[in-house]
């Protein structure tokens, strides 16, 4: 179950990292063809605000933070038990 956590944390905070990628691609996108629309018609270039707020935010903030919460748990912590078992033995 560990490996299993690693693996869909990193899963996670990857996909939230292209996620939020992706969004900022196509807000950029979207307003380099409004521009480029007011440029054609021979009109004075507008530049248009981006506005890349929205659910988007949310999703890779969570996304991220549920990756790193499961990368963190698929990591064994340290117990005592094993630390004081071990040298146990009876010396001569």
């Amino acid at each position: 179950m560990n490996n299993t956590n690693k693996i869909l944390g990193a899963v996670l905070m990857v996909s939230s990292i292209f996620i939020s990628t992706l969004d900022r691609i196509s807000v950029r996108i979207s307003t380099a063809i409004v521009e480029a629309g007011y440029a054609s018609g021979g009109k004075a270039r507008e530049i248009i605000p981006a506005s890349d707020n929205g659910f988007t935010g949310i999703l890779v903030y969570f996304l991220f933070f549920v990756g790193f919460v499961l990368l963190v748990a698929g990591f064994p912590g340290s117990s005592k038990k094993d630390k004081t078992n071990r040298y146990n033995q009876s010396r001569p």
